[in-house]
């Protein structure tokens, strides 16, 4: 059994809401970029071929950031995992927006009611 203290654990929680919400914002805020440079290749006059290469660097950001908030789900199945094999298995501390307590579907719940183990590949 792990020995983690639960302030330790807290601060780890928190810090992950937050990393969680601050890649939600970046994928909002370049969703909301995407449609300005649409708008302002319109109002200009911009040539197709111009607007087409900052849509495409627009859209390789855009995939990066939303792999980049698959990674962090991996980052916080493991992290349950492993406060499910320590001293907090039985604290607390929430789950990040939207993610239920199992952590494999949105808002989904084991049978037991409790988080299943994470099914690990390779």
């Amino acid at each position: 059994m792990f020995q983690i203290q639960e302030t330790t654990g807290l601060v780890v929680a928190e810090d992950t809401k937050t990393t969680i919400a601050a890649i939600d914002r970046a994928i909002l805020s370049k969703t909301r970029l995407a449609g300005s440079i649409i708008e302002a290749s319109e109002q200009s006059g911009l040539p197709m071929a111009q607007s087409q290469k900052l849509l495409e660097g627009m859209a390789r950001g855009f995939d990066h950031l939303v792999a980049g908030r698959s990674d962090m789900l991996t980052v916080v199945r493991h992290l349950s995992s492993i406060k499910g094999k320590s001293t907090l298995r039985v604290t607390d501390y929430g789950c990040p927006d939207g993610l239920g307590p199992d952590l494999t579907e949105p808002g989904e719940v084991g049978p037991s009611g409790a988080a299943r183990e994470p099914v690990t590949v390779g």
